[in-house]
């Protein structure tokens, strides 16, 4: 077995693709979750009453060991989740459950966790260890306190951000603008800039490209005929422009992900 394998199997890294799901378990050990996009639907956690979730895109969550979960959702979303080895569990940090956390370093990490994932064998041993202690420092910062929400992020409301995820959606074909994104708000296209980044992680731009890779990969799972079709639907110029964005973002190109 590879190092970059016994890694893997060690903090039971995965990437879960976007798809219904309904899972049921006692964490046997605690584990971190990063969700690259938003997820709606019910979840449990110690207790047998189920209640409405709406996870925003790239948030991370944290599960403490022994903590009972239930949760389901019809179109799930592309989650990065791994098991913390109990060396590196810090003190008291199975006392606190959290979801919802947005941080800039856990997104880097994530993203590039991800990139390596999806590139596989030939992705940097060294790297995945790096990102994966990256999150930790940031769950280590959750459970301290000291992980600031930026005050611009309040005005970000979750029923806002639903409205910008059904406009980006709806419009994905098409070329999206702030002032499109700012009006369905009701906000300023500079303050929703701002309150944007403070609430996702990302810009609006960023999160638009996301989605029109996300997209694309929906897409590429059917083994479409032709990529430029692909490409042309999910908002990119041309089919040269949709494999550098995946090449820059994924680390792989649509026909390395198709034939992987």
């Amino acid at each position: 077995m590879s190092l970059r394998r016994d890694i893997v199997s060690k903090w039971k890294v995965q990437l879960l693709p976007s798809s219904a799901y309904a899972v049921s378990y006692t964490a046997a050990q605690a584990s971190v979750g990063f969700a690259f996009e938003s997820q709606r639907g019910v979840h449990s956690f110690n207790s047998d009453r189920r209640v409405d979730f709406w996870t925003r895109p790239n948030s991370l969550a944290f599960v403490p060991e022994g903590c009972a979960v239930t949760s389901e959702s019809e179109r799930g979303g592309e989650y990065l989740t791994f098991t913390v080895p109990e060396e590196h569990l810090r003190p008291d940090e199975n006392a606190l459950r959290f979801n919802h956390a947005i941080s800039k370093e856990a997104i880097t990490a994530a993203y590039e966790l991800r990139k390596a994932l999806l590139v596989g064998e030939l992705s940097d041993v060294l790297e995945l260890e790096v990102q994966l202690f990256a999150l930790l420092d940031v769950v280590d910062q959750v459970q301290a306190g000291t992980l600031n929400e930026p005050l611009a992020s309040a005005s970000m409301t979750e029923a806002r951000l639903k409205r910008v995820e059904e406009l980006v959606e709806a419009q994905l074909s098409k070329q999206i603008s702030i002032s499109d994104l700012a009006s369905c708000v009701d906000l300023s296209s500079g303050f929703f800039n701002r309150a944007f980044k403070a609430a996702t992680g990302k810009t609006p731009h960023d999160y638009v490209v996301e989605r029109r890779v996300a997209r694309a990969r929906r897409l590429l799972a059917k083994s479409p005929e032709s990529l430029s079709d692909v490409a042309y639907a999910c908002g990119f110029s041309s089919h040269a422009h949709m494999s550098s964005t995946f090449k820059k973002r994924l680390g792989v190109t649509p026909s390395q992900l198709m034939i992987s």
